[in-house]
């Protein structure tokens, strides 16, 4: 399977958030670090998130639940990152961005009305994540999730009835 990294990339533990992913190699402001690629992610909407969970433990649920995220661009699906991208911390002075975040580019509602319409869109570079700044070798990969993240309604019901508490995302 292909990997979204465009940079060379290792995945370490971090001191206080687990693992995260960490640059190998000097990133220049602006370039493309990490983007959607087939086969590496998954959209859902509600119906979709709950076949999926069906049958699994609490624990793995709520592994789920704080390995997925909405975006304000399709605001009734939740999208599963599956290679090492999904490791990315959450920081308040982030050093990546979200393409679509920096553009003034038109949203894609209008267009984005399946699954199927939100798994092609993601694809391409409006989606990419980018460096907001040079990143050195060995820096931590980050993202502000506070930003960048906009969970449909039935996400923070599940959170709710699974005890999944936000807190990651607080300010630091």
């Amino acid at each position: 399977m292909q990997s979204g990294f465009r940079v060379p990339y290792t995945v370490k533990e971090t001191p206080d958030k687990g693992r995260g992913v960490f640059a190998e190699a000097p990133v220049n402001k602006g370039d493309i670090l990490w983007r959607f690629v087939p086969g590496q992610y998954a959209v859902y909407d509600e119906r979709t998130f709950l076949a999926a969970i069906k049958g699994m433990s609490k624990a793995d649920i709520a592994y789920e639940l704080t390995h997925a995220f909405g975006m304000k661009e399709f605001p009734d699906y939740l999208i599963r990152i599956s290679d090492d991208g999904v490791l990315i911390n959450h920081a308040d002075d982030a050093n990546t961005a979200t393409q679509s975040t920096l553009s003034d580019e038109q949203p894609v509602l209008a267009v984005a009305q399946t699954i199927q319409d939100v798994t092609k869109a993601l694809l391409g570079d409006r989606y990419a994540l980018i460096a907001l700044r040079d990143i050195a070798a060995g820096e931590e990969l980050t993202n502000n999730y506070e930003i960048e993240v906009a969970d449909p309604p039935f996400y923070l019901t599940l959170c709710d009835q699974y005890g999944v508490d936000e807190d990651y995302l607080e300010a630091e």
